[in-house]
Parts: structure tokens; C-alpha cells; sequence
């Protein structure tokens, strides 16, 4: 499906050299009438040093959705010291998924803590740290297995650290929406639905699956 949409400034984006390549992580730097200015992509410490008249597929995030274009490569500049790369400015983006949040099964260790209300008390009490494993992932909440039972309804803080490259966790937030005991792996399973997750941390999430979507359709 075809849609026009607006790049914003400082709008992260991923670069693969046509026709075939690794990714790059890059941003946008400027944009006019004709074209869009970004940081030279990198990759794992590898600069890609694109030249004017190459071709270029990007893809980049707005909220749940997906985005990508491609388009050639008009010049290098630099602007305040900062050497930038001219891409052509896309007039159409192809769009990768609908308003529904693609969900992909991935097993990561997660740690939780579980805020439960004292039935005695009424007040809230929060549990110790426990440890299980993700069974998938999607931008609006994730799936755990563990063999520690837990209550529908409950709070769970999370720590969840993404194998994308990066060392930084993602403290995470959400309400047990549904548990499952497996009697044959003797395993608990239940979902959380993100709560008050930043942009930040959901466009990772959101750009680490399809990632890994892409990494899974190449092999």
C-alpha cells in the first residue's frame, strides 16, 4: 500500500545501498522542496561513504507503521562541520505493515517484579526480582514463560535487554492481560500489554522486529 507521509527532522532511519547490502542506522539533518539532507549512515563502526547517482532503499518508523522509499543519492555537503549525504526527496513510501502491531516469537531473558494489592490491606505490594524468558514480542506488549505463577491483572516492571547491538535496557511497564498454564512443558505462560511506554522505547522495539523480520526473509 502506497502513502504519502512527512520526514521529520532527526527522524532515525536505516540505508541499504541498492541493489543489496547490510542496513545503516542514520537521521534526517534537513529537508526541503527537492531533497533530504542525512547523516552519513553507519553500521557496526562502518561508514557507508555514498556517492551522487547511487541508489538507496530507506526505511524508517512513525508510531506503528513502517515506512520505505527509495531514492538516488544527489551530492555530499557539509553543514557546520558535519558532512552530510543529499538523498532525492521521496514523493511516495511504501508501507509495511497495518495500524496493528506486528508481533514475531523471540526468546530473550526478562526480568519482572509483580505489583499486586494485599488482600488484608488493600495496599499495593511489589514482589522480588524474578527472571524469565520472552516468548514474542510486539510494539504494544510481549509474552513470557516461567514456571512462577502469577494473577491476571497484576503490574509487571520489566528489564528487557534487546539483542540489537545496543547496552541499553529498556525499563518497561504493563498489566498481565491473560495467563496460561502449559501441564506439558510445566510452564506458565501470560501476556503484558505495554502501559505508558515512551516513543522512544516503542519505535525500538518496533524497528529491532522488523529487524529481525528482515534477517529471517534472507535466510
Amino acid at each position: 500500500m502506497l502513502k504519502k507521509v512527512r520526514l521529520q527532522l532527526q527522524q532515525k532511519l536505516e540505508v541499504m545501498l541498492l541493489p543489496d547490502g547490510d542496513y545503516y542506522k542514520s537521521s534526517v539533518q534537513e529537508v526541503d522542496k527537492e531533497s533530504v539532507a542525512i547523516n552519513i549512515p553507519i553500521h557496526q563502526g562502518r561508514y557507508l561513504l555514498l556517492q551522487p547517482g547511487e541508489m538507496v532503499r530507506v526505511e524508517f518508523a512513525i508510531e506503528d507503521a513502517i515506512y520505505r522509499f527509495e531514492s538516488r543519492v544527489l551530492s555530499r555537503k557539509k553543514s557546520n562541520n558535519v558532512p552530510l549525504i543529499i538523498l532525492e526527496r521521496p514523493t511516495r513510501f511504501a508501507r509495511r505493515q497495518r495500524r496493528s502491531f506486528v508481533r514475531i516469537p523471540v526468546m530473550l531473558p526478562v526480568e519482572y517484579r509483580l505489583i499486586s494489592r494485599n488482600e488484608d490491606t488493600g495496599l499495593p505490594e511489589v514482589s522480588d526480582t524474578y527472571t524469565g524468558n520472552t516468548v514474542d514480542i510486539s510494539g504494544g506488549g510481549l509474552q513470557i514463560a516461567d514456571t512462577r505463577r502469577v494473577a491476571q491483572g497484576d503490574t509487571a516492571l520489566l528489564n528487557l535487554r534487546l539483542d540489537d547491538g545496543s547496552s541499553q535496557v529498556l525499563s518497561l511497564s504493563g498489566k498481565i492481560s491473560w495467563v496460561y498454564e502449559d501441564a506439558r512443558s510445566k510452564t506458565i505462560r501470560f501476556g503484558i500489554g505495554f502501559a505508558d511506554i515512551s516513543e522512544v522505547d516503542q519505535e525500538r522495539i518496533i524497528a529491532y522486529i522488523f529487524s529481525k523480520m528482515r534477517q529471517r526473509t534472507q535466510t
